[in-house]
Order: C-alpha cells, then sequence, then structure tokens
C-alpha cells in the first residue's frame, strides 16, 4: 500500500532527526530547527495513520455481515 511506504519513509527520516538530536555538537539553533522538523514529520505520520484509520472503518461499516445460515454451535 503507498501510505505504508510513506510512513515507513516519515519514520526512517523522523529516526534521523532524533539521532541528529542526540549529537552532542548540536547547537541550539540547530536543535530548534531539528525539534520543527520532527514535529512535522510527526504530524505527517499522525495523518496517514488517521486517514488509514478511516478507511478501515469505512470498509468495516461496508463490508456485509454474513447471515445465520439457522446452524447453531450450542
Amino acid at each position: 500500500m503507498e501510505s505504508d511506504s510513506k510512513l515507513e519513509d516519515l519514520r526512517s527520516v523522523l529516526s534521523c532527526v532524533f539521532e541528529k538530536l542526540g549529537a552532542e555538537s548540536l547547537t541550539e539553533p540547530d536543535r530548534v530547527e531539528l525539534v520543527a522538523r520532527a514535529e512535522v514529520v510527526q504530524d505527517r505520520i499522525d495523518a496517514i495513520q488517521d486517514v488509514s484509520d478511516d478507511e478501515e472503518c469505512v470498509r468495516m461499516r461496508t463490508t456485509p455481515v454474513p447471515e445465520s445460515s439457522g446452524d447453531r454451535l450450542f
């Protein structure tokens, strides 16, 4: 699925940002910029997941429930 690929790419980017945030030689302006980038990437991840969750809900609502055959298990 395309959204799965995008999610993996964004998670990879987020991982790289967090790794850079752990660098000791990072200046404060660089740290502020990286935190801002991390927030943007996380927002994109959340948006993709929200769309995926909404699509799953629609799929569940539109999938017909099989009718009972009248055979009881108990």
